[in-house]
């Protein structure tokens, strides 16, 4: 199987993101579309799995970015599951970003009439430690004997 995946590089010091506009072609095998449609609904467990396969990691550092040690990037896209609105979330988003993150984060309005500004500040206080969770950092070596597959 083949996914297409986006990517967007982090700057720590103005904790900003900057999207890629660059396709990247990787291909899973027998055992890796297994879990890919077993993950593929639950799309945090899913990025969490590619986040921490050395197998994924190995490929980023000498297919996408190589020569990049120490680059911090985060998945923005895997086929059509976009994770762009963890990164560039605004408080005048779409409702639907508001609904996805007030789930999320198990956030409830007091009413109808409470202010779209309140909550989504709230979602902005909770992604503030959630998109560095989703920060891949490229390290050196991977360890092998670790691969998480």
């Amino acid at each position: 199987m083949e996914l297409k995946f986006e990517f967007v590089s982090y700057d720590e010091e103005s904790d900003t993101f900057e999207l890629d506009e660059n396709i990247y072609t990787y291909i899973l095998d027998e055992d890796q579309v297994k879990t890919f449609e077993i993950l593929k609904e639950g799309e945090l467990y899913l990025y969490n799995w590619f986040r921490d396969s050395d197998l994924f990691l190995d490929w980023i550092k000498s297919e996408v970015y190589p020569d990049s040690i120490g680059k911090k990037i985060a998945i923005a896209t895997i086929n059509d599951i976009a994770y762009l609105k963890f990164y560039f979330f605004k408080v005048t988003s779409a409702d639907v970003y508001y609904d996805y993150f007030k789930k999320l984060f198990g956030i409830i309005e007091e009413s109808d009439w409470q202010d779209r500004e309140d909550v989504g500040e709230e979602i902005l206080e909770n992604l503030a430690s959630k998109k560095l969770e989703l920060i891949i950092e490229l390290k050196e070596n991977v360890d092998e004997s670790t691969e998480n597959e």
